[in-house]
């Protein structure tokens, strides 16, 4: 038996990111962009990107209607 680890957060992937070099912005734009978002000019907020995966979840799992 296998246990997998949960995808890594948002929050932790910009924070890697920032770490290795990227600015803010960019690196809030490279994993909205692994999210299925578009980049944005001004690039994605980490609490931005978590309340969009949320309520695409809600979407998926029938509990609320898009």
């Amino acid at each position: 038996m296998t246990i997998e680890a949960p995808p890594p957060t948002a929050r932790t992937l910009v924070r890697s990111l920032e770490l290795g070099g990227w600015t803010e912005r960019e690196a809030g734009n490279l994993v909205a962009l692994l999210h299925g978002l578009r980049p944005a000019r001004a690039g994605w907020q980490v609490r931005e990107i978590e309340h969009l995966r949320f309520l695409r979840a809600l979407v998926q799992s029938g509990r609320i209607e898009s």
